[in-house]
């Protein structure tokens, strides 16, 4: 690769945008190939979240130093209501945010159009209807390989009062959670799950069933409802001969929650940096999200293993505690139970029948689904 040659990037997403505003503002001539139309295709204009408790450095702050600025719907998450299965209201509150809503997709506003005008604004030549193949791609961010969780959400406009809400409960939503936010007009119910995937629409509406029993709100004729699915994994090396693996594309991901926008970042912006510096990526992603993304895989196992006792417990624990942000910073921290527990809990997901994305391309089983899966690397 010379300083003549531009560096191309397959996909458009957080992480490959990020990758390329990082690259056009260190000089360097990028081309984005996006095969939708547009970018953020996959969302419906729906709120997210992008987590602020795995680090301690503040999300404006990381935003900051990775070059990107907020041209995006972009608002502090320091309160919610959480519910377990007991359907009991506990309110948490955090005196520094615990995240930011942000919204996704193909409209103005969003993240995904706020990082597509930042990048053409570096320099970046961004392409659409251009599907560019793994084995000439520099920079690979086609989104997730293999689904190990899904979401069905849905979106509408409102003019009801403010509410995040979360429910936390293994019968409506196995492995995972519902909610309902609902924020400067735009509301979003979502409902994810980790297992009985083919069985997403009935958990939706059980979920959502439930939530209006509880707090009665107003969904008009017209919304959008859209799926997405999460893609985590365990790997050694996210590079394929001079290709480097970004964002849910590599299997980066937060286990606990499957909040991975902060991953899709760090991880696109390291791909550039690695660049720029001629640094290994391998080295690079290893010291900044390794140790990181093991934990996140022994928090799913307990978050799993504990069932709605459990769920009921950290509920409890989340409304008790007087910062909100600082307890959940200590599930990711990696004391030295957990850093003992990380290599039997890698052996029982495995058992488990969950794939963690074996050298060479081949048939992932993730329980009733399946997908065909690109090669990266061998699974530590």
């Amino acid at each position: 690769m010379t300083q003549m040659q531009p560096i191309r990037i397959a996909g458009a997403g957080p992480s490959g945008l990020a990758a390329a505003i990082a690259l056009a503002k260190g000089g360097r001539a990028v081309e984005v190939h996006e095969a939708r139309p547009d970018v953020g295709t996959r969302f419906i204009g729906d709120l997210q979240i992008i987590e602020s408790a795995s680090e301690r450095e503040p999300i404006p702050t990381f935003l900051d130093r990775i070059g990107i600025v907020r041209n995006f719907y972009f608002r502090p998450a320091d309160w919610a209501t959480f519910y377990d299965h007991t359907r009991v209201p506990r309110v948490i509150r955090s005196g520094e945010p615990y995240g930011w809503f942000i919204r996704r997709g193909a409209e103005e506003g969003t993240l995904d159009r706020g990082l597509l005008a930042q990048a053409r604004d570096a320099g970046a030549k961004v392409t659409f209807n251009s599907r560019l193949g793994i084995d000439v791609a520099d920079i690979v961010a086609t989104g997730p390989a293999a689904p190990d969780g899904l979401a069905r959400e849905m979106t509408w406009r409102t003019e009801e009062p403010e509410r995040v809400d979360v429910y936390f409960d293994h019968k409506l939503s196995p492995g995972g959670y519902s909610y309902l936010f609902i924020l400067d007009g735009f509301a979003t119910f979502g409902c994810a799950i980790v297992a009985d995937f083919k069985r997403i629409d009935d958990y939706f509406d059980h979920s959502l069933a439930a939530a209006q029993k509880l707090h009665r709100f107003v969904i008009p004729s017209e919304t959008r409802t859209g799926y997405s699915y999460m893609n985590f994994h365990l790997k050694q090396r996210a590079t394929s001969d001079h290709a480097r693996f970004v964002g849910e594309a590599a299997g980066f991901q937060d286990y606990l929650f499957g909040l991975g926008i902060r991953y899709a970042l760090t991880s696109g912006n390291l791909a550039a940096r690695s660049i720029l510096e001629g640094r290994d990526f391998d080295d690079l992603w290893r010291a900044e999200l390794g140790a990181k993304q093991e934990t996140s895989l022994v928090n799913r196992f307990l978050y799993e293993t504990g069932g709605n006792f459990g769920l009921a417990m950290f509920v409890r624990q989340a409304a008790h505690a007087r910062d909100f942000r600082g307890y959940l910073s200590k599930w990711h921290r990696r004391p030295s139970w957990k850093s003992m527990l990380a290599p039997m809990v890698r052996r029982f997901w495995r058992h488990r029948g969950r794939c963690q994305h074996k050298p060479g391309e081949h048939w992932c089983r993730s329980r009733d689904t399946e997908m065909k899966v690109p090669p990266l690397g061998p699974a530590s």
